[in-house]
């Protein structure tokens, strides 16, 4: 039998679900390689024309099909490109198999390619955007979508999906109404992935929004997604070598919430000049401005 015809027969023949001993086609990611820090499941196991293939959506983001799984299962340092790789996953698959998952802790909804399932933004959510000062590059970049009259924004750490939140782009609704977020999602630190161990400045601002004006400018920032729920180590880490910046608001609830992480970080708090509310407010009014004082800061002096 031809090579290429065993590895037919296999794909054919072996079933990844009892391979890893599960009834689940979404769980936690079992490969030796992925990064577990939640119990968010990333791997996926699906049929195409009849075969089965996995995917995960999170830290490791290996794909492949029943031989690939073994591989990355039982031989170091595997490569899905490696013909001798491969030819040894084959000949394990005859052996017999035992390998533990992680099963998470309890069900969640949200998995690494949900936030694909609001895509493509419709043009009252791109109106929206623009209207923020969101360039379509930053859309982009930031793979922002739309639920109905709600703007998609998914955030994600290590890569890995961790929240998708919803602003209403109706201008009419205010309050707690204006935001909402996907069963399932966690606190998370937006675009904290982009701002990992770096050494310069990176600004920590109150939304999404902000922090993409700010990212659109050359700058790094960062944004809780939700609440004030405690700043988790892992974020620390990830920020212990940047020279850290709140930017607060200027209101009474924003003055508080600034000195709030700015204590919790060991961050130095600034203000816009108090006729704008906010940073974002002040660099669509007076661009040029913000952009010399943004320098200012980000220069230490």
């Amino acid at each position: 039998m031809k090579l290429t015809e065993r590895f037919d027969e296999a794909r054919r023949n072996h079933d990844m679900m009892s391979i890893l001993n599960t009834s689940r086609r979404k769980i936690l990611c079992p490969l030796p390689g992925h990064i577990h820090h939640e119990n968010t499941p990333s791997f996926s196991i699906v049929w195409k024309k009849g075969v089965q293939w996995f995917r995960c959506h999170g830290n490791c983001g290996a794909s492949g099909d029943v031989v690939d799984l073994i591989g990355y299962l039982r031989i170091p340092a595997y490569d899905p490109h490696d013909l001798e790789h491969r030819k040894r996953a084959l000949q394990l698959l005859d052996e017999r198999y035992d390998c533990a998952i992680a099963i998470p802790e309890k069900e969640t909804v949200l998995y690494g390619d949900e936030w694909y399932r609001y895509l493509p933004i419709s043009a009252a959510g791109e109106d929206y955007a623009r209207s923020r000062g969101l360039s379509d590059k930053t859309i982009a970049h930031f793979r922002l979508g739309q639920n109905g009259t709600m703007l998609s924004i998914p955030c994600f750490e290590e890569q890995r999906l961790v929240g998708i939140k919803f602003r209403s782009i109706d201008l009419a609704i205010v309050g707690d109404d204006r935001f909402r977020a996907v069963k399932g999602s966690r606190q998370g630190l937006f675009n904290i992935d982009d701002c990992r161990y770096h050494t310069g400045t990176v600004f920590i601002v109150k939304g999404e929004i902000p922090a993409m004006l700010l990212w659109q400018m050359g700058y790094k920032a960062v944004a809780p997604t939700s609440g004030e729920g405690g700043w988790v180590e892992s974020w620390r880490t990830a920020l212990a070598l940047a020279d850290k910046i709140v930017i607060g608001d200027n209101d009474a609830p924003g003055v508080k919430l600034g000195n709030k992480r700015a204590a919790l970080m060991a961050a130095k708090l600034v203000f816009p000049p108090p006729e704008y509310k906010d940073i974002d407010q002040w660099i669509l009014s007076a661009p040029e401005k913000a952009l010399e004082q943004l320098n200012t800061w980000a220069s230490g002096v």
